[in-house]
């Protein structure tokens, strides 16, 4: 009996017509117009009185980070009017006029951008209520690790430093870049970073565990898909991924407290399902607050942020999402 209802099987159907069945023995240039013909095929327009920018924010290695902001209207007009009225005035507690949601997207660290999570980002900012900046990192194989957490964390410090309250999200690869970033940034949870929301995030690689046997041939991503993937971010040789780098893999860190109050969203036919739990179970020990929303995975796949607005189990647990960045907000 398929674990997929009729509605996911058309999202990953629709998914899998852009590319081959050997699309693995491709090079990377091929993956890419692949994936953005994927992307470009389930966007839908931003909602009226969301806007989207792009910028940059300078590194300190002189390079120029891409960014895309987006601002809700009814924010902009909050946050004008907060200004015209307490220049001068300390606030004790924060509103959600200060509060910006970092968003790191998905794609093997290899595909994906600014464009390729356009139409989710907006719909964020609309669900929530909440200004975004989606971080365009620098991609492997032309940058390798670490550009692309260093760029994060370049993104995510301006941020802080320009008096934001911030809210971590990513999806896959962003979800891993998402908990490298909160680890990295400890110093700041309990003041000006408020949470974290990693959704079908990588945060223990390759680890063996009953998903990724499972699942190991699971629709959108396959334990081969990954298996091409992460070695690009090092160069394309295995042997040079680290072991023990807290900055490459949340796992990877040595001590869990400290981290911010987590919301985790695991997708049930995705080998990367149990990283969740390993996740969760580490964040507990350690007196972190942490939610792994196994029940509104069910039934869904790698991927189905896309499938949002044909799915109503995607619909269901991207309601869920919003609603965790807005309890994180409170």
């Amino acid at each position: 009996m398929s674990l997929l209802d009729t509605q996911v099987q058309a999202f990953v159907d629709q998914s899998l017509s852009y590319y081959p069945t050997d699309a693995t023995d491709s090079n990377v240039d091929q993956q890419r117009l692949w994936y953005n013909a994927l992307c470009k095929g389930f966007a839908t327009p931003l909602a009226p009185g969301i806007s989207a920018k792009d910028d940059v924010v300078l590194a300190k290695d002189g390079y120029f980070v891409p960014v895309r902001r987006y601002q809700h209207q009814a924010q902009a007009q909050a946050q004008a009017q907060a200004q015209a009225q307490a220049q001068a005035q300390a606030q004790e507690s924060h509103g959600d006029d200060d509060v910006l949601i970092v968003f790191m997207h998905g794609g093997g660290f290899v595909v994906g951008g600014l464009d390729s999570h356009h139409d989710i980002c907006g719909e964020l900012v609309h669900e929530t209520g909440l200004n975004l900046v989606s971080v365009d990192y620098r991609l492997a194989p032309e940058h390798q690790y670490p550009a692309d957490i260093n760029d994060c964390l370049t993104v995510v410090d301006q941020a802080l430093e320009a008096g934001s309250k911030v809210i971590l999200v990513g999806d896959s690869a962003g979800g891993l870049l998402g908990g490298c970033v909160a680890n990295a940034r400890k110093s700041f949870v309990g003041t000006a970073l408020l949470g974290q929301v990693l959704i079908y995030p990588a945060l223990n690689r390759g680890a063996d565990t009953p998903s990724m046997t499972e699942h190991a041939h699971a629709p959108l991503l396959t334990k081969a898909d990954m298996d091409y993937y992460l070695p690009i971010r090092v160069g394309g040789d295995i042997s040079q991924i680290p072991h023990q780098d807290e900055q490459y893999i949340p796992m990877h860190t040595s001590d869990f407290s400290g981290l911010p109050p987590t919301h985790l969203f695991p997708a049930e036919v995705d080998p990367l399902r149990d990283d969740c739990e390993l996740y969760a179970q580490a964040l507990r020990s350690a007196n972190v607050g942490v939610s792994n929303h196994v029940d509104v995975g069910q039934g869904l796949v790698h991927g189905h942020l896309r499938a949002r607005n044909m799915s109503d189990r995607a619909a269901a647990n991207f309601a869920a999402i919003c609603a965790a960045v807005k309890e994180l907000a409170q």
